[in-house]
């Protein structure tokens, strides 16, 4: 069985690679590339070093995906004959997908797989960027950001921005939950003698006129309070801290019971801001609804029933359940389906039928309520004028 030995370049230039990984390559009898694009790359070729590389694919290829596939697919093919030496920009296990690739296919295409090792980026760009290590960090990938990987309270490297265009994507992320005015740091070639830090604003990461597959973007920690009342875990703080023992008198002594007009009435003012048309208000009122929902959470966790996190995750579950239209497999043409496949949903969670009393209520309740909205009246108001109309009719 043979061998594709998978040798890290280390993330800058020759000073910085280990002995043992240099000798790996000057030795080697069947050497590939990734890419050409790497520091050491001049230096392999002063010494004569003859090798393969995969730059044609990135040419060729409409996506990474496609690009790492068809690399994996090359090397499979030339393993097949020889031990194959494979080398990449810093370490093979550092968001190296073809590295992935190769460890998932070599039982079933029948290969080996060593990882040779190589300096990691990491070191050298927290040198760089001097990122205070001790206050914890996170490492993110820009090609798979998502705006909810983000945690202002974290030191956070992102890898993977190699271009202009790629720094505006991440950029645009970033922009949805940090200030725009926040410095930002992006590294290039760390570690290397080539070594670059701009430090910008965020706003401007893109306006930078840099290229290169060494290159990382540095958000440093940061107390946002915009952030962190947009977080779930703070409103839980919050509302914990309502109702225990240092707490306010009136959320210490609520009940679920105490509660329940106050939901009732939450509920009547998103009405009224729906029927006004104002958003603004809606956003408010919405808000008020949530506050009752973490009040009971709050009064829930107190007596070690359950917390806001059983609610959000019971609810998640249940609307995945009841849309397998959606995130599984049934196939729902019209309402007609749409309302079996729901009833199905509800059937298989062993549901049992009961009095819908909420129903009656929602219908005819929602009829006065928009009546004394309009009307600009009270419910009382609305009921003296019909028994005084049916007195005098």
């Amino acid at each position: 069985m043979n061998t594709i030995n998978i040798i890290g370049l280390g993330s800058s230039d020759i000073d910085s690679m280990p002995l043992g990984i240099w000798r790996e390559i000057k030795s080697s009898r069947n050497l590939y590339l990734r890419t050409e694009d790497h520091p050491v790359t001049a230096v392999l070729k002063e010494e004569g070093l003859k090798w393969q590389s995969f730059d044609d694919i990135y040419e060729s290829s409409g996506t990474f995906e496609e690009t790492y596939e068809e690399i994996c697919s090359r090397l499979i093919r030339a393993v097949e004959s020889s031990d194959v030496d494979y080398a990449v920009p810093g370490h093979p296990l550092f968001y190296e997908t073809t590295t992935e690739l190769l460890l998932a296919r070599a039982a079933e295409e029948g290969f080996r797989v060593d990882i040779k090792g190589g300096g990691s980026f990491i070191d050298a760009v927290v040198t760089a960027a001097g990122v205070p290590v001790n206050d914890g960090f996170q490492l993110l990938d820009a090609t798979t950001l998502e705006l909810r990987d983000l945690s202002h309270r974290k030191h956070t490297i992102i890898t993977q921005v190699y271009d202009q265009f790629s720094l505006s994507d991440v950029k645009l992320t970033l922009l949805d939950y940090y200030p725009a005015e926040m410095d930002v740091k992006i590294i290039t070639a760390a570690g290397g003698s080539d070594e670059m830090v701009y430090e910008v604003p965020l706003h401007e990461t893109d306006h930078l006129h840099v290229a290169s597959n060494l290159m990382a973007l540095f958000i440093p920690a940061s107390s946002l309070e915009a952030q962190d009342v947009k977080s779930v875990h703070h409103m839980m703080n919050i509302f914990d801290t309502l109702v225990g023992e240092d707490g306010c008198p009136w959320d210490k002594k609520q009940t679920h019971e105490s509660l329940q007009k106050y939901l009732l009435e939450e509920a009547y003012e998103v009405i009224e801001a729906i029927e006004q048309g104002d958003d603004d208000a809606i956003v408010e009122e919405l808000g008020d609804i949530l506050l009752q929902v973490a009040l009971h959470s709050a009064i829930g966790s107190k007596r070690g029933h359950f917390d806001f996190m059983d609610v959000l995750g019971g609810m998640t579950e249940k609307v995945i359940r009841r849309h397998p239209h959606v995130f599984s497999d049934a196939v729902v043409e019209d309402m007609e389906d749409l309302n079996e496949v729901w009833q199905k949903a509800k059937k298989a969670e062993g549901k049992k039928d009961k009095i819908k009393y909420e129903k009656e209520y929602g219908e005819k309740v929602l009829g006065w309520m928009k009546e004394t909205i309009h009307h600009q009246k009270t419910l009382s108001e609305q009921v003296e004028e019909k028994e005084d109309t049916n007195e005098t009719g």
